[in-house]
């Protein structure tokens, strides 16, 4: 038995790895963006507004087999397995007791490892890729640029951060530049990745701007960094993550793969830190560097033979804390009350309830694409997400569910009434709305105004010239009577709220052409200043118009 136990250990590890997995995905509600996800899976496509869709086939493949959350997970935590596996075959098999001491260390891996969302495949490939790096490193030659091809596809496939660690792996290897199998392995994951970039040619790189423009804070905030150093330190390990982290960032790579590893590490942690003068950053965004920091901490422990007290002293904290946090998130334990945002509980209930309110009416969420998207899952109805100014688009905004309601009767879920609704919607006298029925439901989210240029003119005249993309089936429908004469507004932010709305006069049914010109008077009661700005389109609700462009600065004097 011990025998048996000491030749197979390594295999008994990612066995008992994906069983408890296994366990965990098929018994947890799914997470808010899992769902959405699940979304992304009914309309398989070469790209999606917020990711690639490595993540949206997965699911697909997974629920084909399982009807549940176990089928929207099975083949996110087969491959978050397959990481652990090829992190181990990085470390040389040296020391496996103090590799499993490192991957038990760092919680997330264990819990977050089950969820179906893109950083999962992403590490998977994050990996394959240094594995394959190695192989091409010591022998370059067509497979293996073949390969390291696939797979740098793969990571753009999975999530747009690949692109970091390639670049990352550039610089650290410029002499790379000069042999020709690099160059063939740069064409090959162009050659793969090309569908992609043509889809998001065609939507107007949809991505790119929420990414690179839209999610930028309106002001920097010292508490951005503070919260980004933080949370990378728990992000690491919930007890020894700064000690890891330590100790990643002391090893001094002698290799060209440790170089590599050490270039995305600590570039990864640096170009994020940046990114906090800019807005929030979200503590998985640094998800590339789990790789090297796992691989490169492992190399310095094993060379630092006294330190890994530490490590091991902390194994059983970090298990009972994950224990608790993997057995509070199952759906076999009640939610605790003091935690105010649970998305892991009450889920199934709540969507029965809202299904029978609607009876067999469809529903119109607004400005909230997570219940829409649990609502889908849980009762197998599809519904669909409004997304307003005091929102942000996604890819409700681009799916066709919402032609299929227009004109129809549906049950709309509305946000919650407040101060700041009240004050912004008195000086046009809309009422706010309240959930229940509304009958000649219309929206037109997928009207796309872009290349927006604006210049203001003597006497507060704003001359607005843009490109507009109407779907073929709405120019027809903005010549009906019913929706002729939906407004397009121009909605201002002041930092990140809805400021006002000004009617730019410009109805739908005008909306004839590939581009247009927009004369906006400025109300004198504005005060002068910077603004952020959008063209949006009138919806049957008042007050909730549906975003149709990115934000564009305006400068009113």
């Amino acid at each position: 038995m011990q025998t048996a136990l000491h030749k197979h250990h390594r295999l008994l590890f990612c066995i008992c790895w994906a069983l408890l997995s296994i366990i965990q995905a098929g018994n947890t509600e799914l997470f808010d963006d899992e769902a959405y996800y699940w979304v992304y899976s009914r309309y398989l496509d070469w790209g999606y507004f917020d990711h690639p869709p490595m993540i949206a086939a997965l699911i697909r493949a997974g629920y084909a087999i399982f009807h549940n959350e176990l089928g929207v997970r099975i083949f996110v935590l087969l491959l978050n397995t397959a990481t652990i596996f090829f992190v181990q075959q990085l470390t040389y098999k040296k020391d496996d007791l103090l590799f499993y001491a490192v991957a038990l260390s760092i919680g997330v891996a264990q819990i977050g490892g089950i969820l179906a969302v893109p950083d999962i495949p992403l590490l998977f490939f994050i990996v394959l890729f240094f594995w394959l790096y190695q192989r091409f490193l010591q022998n370059r030659n067509v497979i293996n640029a073949l390969l390291l091809g696939i797979c740098m596809a793969c990571m753009l496939y999975s999530k747009y951060h690949g692109v970091l660690v390639i670049v990352l792996v550039l610089l650290s290897n410029l002499r790379l530049l000069t042999n020709k199998y690099l160059w063939l392995a740069g064409f090959i994951c162009l050659l793969l990745f090309a569908p992609h970039l043509y889809w998001q040619y065609q939507h107007n790189f949809p991505s790119i701007q929420y990414h690179l423009l839209e999610r930028n804070a309106s002001n920097y905030r010292f508490a951005f960094t503070t919260e980004y150093i933080l949370g990378q330190i728990a992000f690491a390990g919930p007890v020894i993550g700064w000690f890891l982290l330590w100790a990643a960032f002391r090893y001094r790579p002698v290799s060209d793969l440790e170089r590599a590893m050490k270039y995305t590490l600590v570039g990864t942690y640096i170009l994020f830190l940046i990114s906090t003068y800019k807005g929030r950053v979200e503590a998985n965004w640094t998800i590339a560097a789990f790789i090297p920091l796992m691989v490169l901490s492992h190399r310095y422990l094993v060379k630092n033979y006294r330190l890994q007290k530490w490590l091991y002293r902390s194994i059983p904290i970090t298990l009972l804390l994950v224990l608790a946090v993997r057995l509070y998130i199952m759906s076999w334990f009640p939610p605790v009350s003091w935690i105010k945002r649970n998305e892991f509980h009450g889920n199934r209930e709540w969507a029965t309830e809202m299904k029978q309110k609607a009876s067999s009416l469809p529903i119109v969420f607004i400005n909230t694409y997570q219940r829409a998207s649990k609502f889908w899952f849980y009762t197998g109805k599809p519904a669909f997400s409004m997304n307003s100014p005091y929102y942000r688009r996604n890819n409700f905004n681009m799916w066709p569910i919402e032609d299929s309601l227009i004109s129809k009767t549906v049950y709309m879920i509305v946000p919650g009434n407040s101060n700041y609704f009240q004050q912004l919607f008195k000086p046009f006298g809309w009422p706010f709305p309240h959930d229940g029925v509304q009958h000649g439901f219309y929206s037109f989210s997928r009207v796309l105004f872009s290349n927006i240029n604006c210049s203001l003119s003597p006497g507060r005249t704003l001359q607005l010239s843009t490109k507009v993309a109407v779907p073929e089936n709405y120019r027809a429908l903005f010549q009906q009577p019913a929706y002729s004469e939906t407004p397009i507004w121009l909605v201002l932010y002041e930092d990140g709220d809805v400021k006002t709305f000004i009617n730019t006069g410009i109805v739908v049914k005008k909306l004839t052409s590939n581009a247009m010109t927009l004369t906006v008077n400025i109300p004198s009661g504005l005060a002068a200043g910077e603004y952020n700005a959008r063209l949006c389109i009138g919806t049957v609700i008042p007050g909730f118009p549906t975003i149709n462009s990115t934000e564009f600065n305006l400068y009113v004097k």
